[in-house]
């Protein structure tokens, strides 16, 4: 399906960034935002401002936020008022970057990185030692005691119960790709929202397929003309399929008592069989004691047969990819999309939003593309697993 290009007026008033006790104007030329589930959003912002000699430190730091807006809509009528912009997304951070990227006699054009506080923990190295925890535990204890997070920064919505581990160990890896790696073992997933009450950014932690944000529609037609948000639509729309492992297979030792090792072998097949699916992937050394019931819906948490389906939820993940764009400012990640009209049928069941890109310049209005997998009530969204740092010498 081909992807027209709409002849859509860039509007720069639609687009405000604020940055906490700055009083100079800032004027967006362009931008550029990543979003994805399980991890921070990133967004580029340029813009010119007639104070030609902002300082990092004015920037670097500094709470901010980006909002996207709607048009100003003029009825054309005499005796009707003219519907002024509204808001319809904002990202609220820090401001983890700048550049001065050039300047003349009237003005200076700058570009800021606008990420969550979530980010700035990569800039934390750590070695420790973390005892009788579980992993939500301590992620809270990073957050809390390591970075200042209070309970209106982060939440914790869990349908399973997570065991407290002997021991843990952070050897040498930043803090982000530590709690990170600890997540993704588990198969926790996070989403970062907004708070615009408190005007704050919020990590939000699920594991669970009913976490989803249920049932957003928008109608599948080519884009053409101004757009509000009431107007938005989805085109160039991509299934992809491939063939992915059939079943897992998990093996692991207990140094506490070696007699077990034959009963800690176990194995998972999320697919249920499933023709489109091939082959087994085995897997060494998961550290469950357990090997958990591999026929009961809920799996004992940390055990040999909860490790396997979230093994095999992630080769799920990988079988059918969707892609599209969109021109609507408040789709995210972790939304369930409904595609109403002619469109494939896993956009007509229910997308889920793992990753977004959206972007506009002088040239071309607001636009966003998409990756989603297939809604499904057996395989959710995982997070791909984390290698563990090597000790040199072992």
């Amino acid at each position: 399906m081909t992807n027209p290009t709409p002849m859509i007026i860039f509007d720069h008033s639609r687009y405000k960034i604020k940055v906490w006790g700055n009083k100079a104007p800032l004027d967006v030329l362009t931008f550029t935002g990543q979003e994805a589930l399980s991890q921070p959003f990133r967004y580029a912002i340029e813009f010119t401002s007639a104070e030609k000699g902002i300082e990092p430190a004015q920037m670097l730091m500094q709470k901010a936020s980006f909002t996207l807006t709607s048009p100003e809509i003029n009825p054309g009528i005499r005796w009707m008022p003219t519907v002024p912009p509204a808001p319809l997304r904002s990202v609220y951070g820090v401001i983890s970057g700048f550049k001065l990227l050039s300047a003349s006699r009237d003005e200076s054009r700058y570009e800021v990185t606008l990420e969550p506080r979530l980010a700035l923990l990569a800039r934390s190295h750590q070695y420790a030692i973390y005892q009788k925890l579980s992993v939500p535990e301590i992620v809270e204890k990073i957050l809390r005691e390591r970075h200042g997070f209070r309970g209106q920064d982060f939440l914790f919505s869990l349908a399973y119960d997570y065991p407290r581990r002997e021991q843990v160990m952070q050897y040498g890896e930043d803090d982000l790709r530590f709690i990170q790696r600890l997540l993704a073992e588990v198969g926790i997933w996070y989403k970062v929202t907004a708070d615009d009450r408190l005007k704050i950014d919020v990590v939000e932690f699920y594991d669970d397929q009913r976490d989803y944000q249920f049932n957003v529609y928008l109608p599948a037609r080519n884009p053409s003309g101004m757009h509000g948000e009431e107007d938005a639509v989805v085109w160039g729309m991509e299934t992809a399929y491939q063939v992915v492992e059939g079943k897992i297979t998990t093996r692991n030792y207990d140094y506490h008592d070696a007699r077990l090792y034959p009963g800690l072998n176990t194995g998972a097949d999320v697919a249920r069989d499933d023709r489109t699916t091939y082959g087994e992937a085995y897997h060494y050394r998961d550290h469950y004691r357990i090997p958990g019931d591999r026929y009961a819906y809920q799996p004992e948490t940390e055990s040999g047969v909860f490790y396997a389906r979230l093994h095999h939820e992630r080769y799920l993940n990988q079988r059918i990819r969707l892609r599209g764009m969109t021109t609507s400012a408040t789709l995210a990640p972790g939304q369930e999309l409904k595609v109403k009209g002619d469109a494939p049928e896993a956009f007509r069941k229910g997308a889920i939003i793992t990753q977004i890109t959206n972007s506009a310049r002088r040239d071309s209005s607001f636009e966003m593309a998409f990756t989603a997998i297939p809604y499904s009530e057996t395989v959710c969204f995982r997070p791909e697993r984390i290698p563990k740092p090597v000790m040199a010498g072992t």
